[in-house]
């Protein structure tokens, strides 16, 4: 009996880690993102992205600065929207976050299908 609800007890924490870790819904139909990057420079933090579409349609494409925490959710620093009518979009933000000693990460997304692409923490004694 322990060991069935062992069993039962691992498969639910597997489970709910790979619902974490996949966003809700996907990108709008026929739309891809490049991947989001993040950099500093003297504490300077930059973050961008890229996504196209293959029909023409008014879409926000945001681009976030995050703090990483240890309780959720992670706080925005700095973020940009790239509200347009097209094919084509480009986002890119930059901040510092007042001389904290942080780990950051850039995230990407279109607003009304928050599939988002994340980069990996940077730490950053930012300016």
């Amino acid at each position: 009996m322990r060991r069935l609800a062992a069993v039962a007890m691992a498969a639910v924490c597997v489970v709910s880690v790979v619902a974490v870790s996949s966003p809700a819904w996907a990108n709008p139909s026929g739309c891809s993102q490049g991947n989001t990057t993040i950099s500093q420079s003297g504490g300077y933090m930059t973050a961008w992205n890229d996504a196209e579409c293959s029909s023409s349609a008014t879409r926000t494409f945001r681009i976030e600065i995050k703090r990483d925490v240890a309780v959720l959710p992670d706080p925005v620093v700095s973020s940009y929207d790239d509200y347009w009518t097209g094919k084509f979009y480009y986002a890119e933000t930059s901040s510092c976050d007042g001389g904290r000693s942080a780990n950051y990460y850039g995230r990407s997304f279109f607003t009304s299908h928050p599939t988002y692409v994340d980069t990996s923490n940077l730490m950053v004694n930012t300016c």
